[in-house]
């Protein structure tokens, strides 16, 4: 004898067929949907580089007013820099990455935001007058980007790639 199959039992079973082919069509375009290392590297190039031509349009003559002792200026300059590199930060954080680089990306943003974090006190403490503090966390982010590098070294980025004379 066969079970009896009524409208709702007809409703559920397409419902369920139709949330199957939803799961499967989503899996796929996810898996579609990441790009390789070539494509991942050339969608962040064209992020970084109007950025970092920003940067160096905002930071030019931060050194020498931290030399002249003109703080309140160089502090502005790094305030600009600041909002350049943590948009910077932002926008490649909302690109889709290779599955295969995931953990070299994660340690890479690490730095990164280590790196938005010591610049955006330096112009607190350049503001402040304290120019031996700003001059450590300035170090600190030099560091970290160094560090940022040597961690995607094989992507051979170019403006995604931290460079300090680009800040000055």
């Amino acid at each position: 004898m066969e079970p009896v199959r009524t409208k709702h039992s007809w409703a559920w079973i397409a419902t369920a067929i139709v949330g199957m082919s939803l799961l499967v069509a989503g899996t796929s375009a996810s898996a579609a949907e990441a790009p390789t290392r070539e494509e991942y590297v050339s969608q962040l190039e064209a992020i970084c580089k109007p950025d970092v031509q920003a940067t160096q349009k905002a930071m030019k003559g931060s050194r020498a007013a931290i030399q002249a002792e003109r703080f309140d200026a160089a502090a502005n300059k790094f305030s600009a820099a600041y909002t350049i590199f943590s948009g910077t930060v932002k926008n490649l954080l909302a690109v889709p990455q290779p599955e295969a680089d995931a953990v070299k990306l994660e340690k890479w943003f690490g730095y990164l935001k280590a790196q938005e974090g010591y610049i955006k006190q330096i112009p607190v403490q350049l503001h402040a007058d304290h120019p031996i503090p700003a001059q450590r966390l300035i170090a600190r982010f030099i560091h970290n980007g160094n560090l940022a590098n040597n961690t995607v070294l094989a992507f051979g980025f170019d403006y995604c790639s931290f460079k300090f004379s680009r800040f000055g």
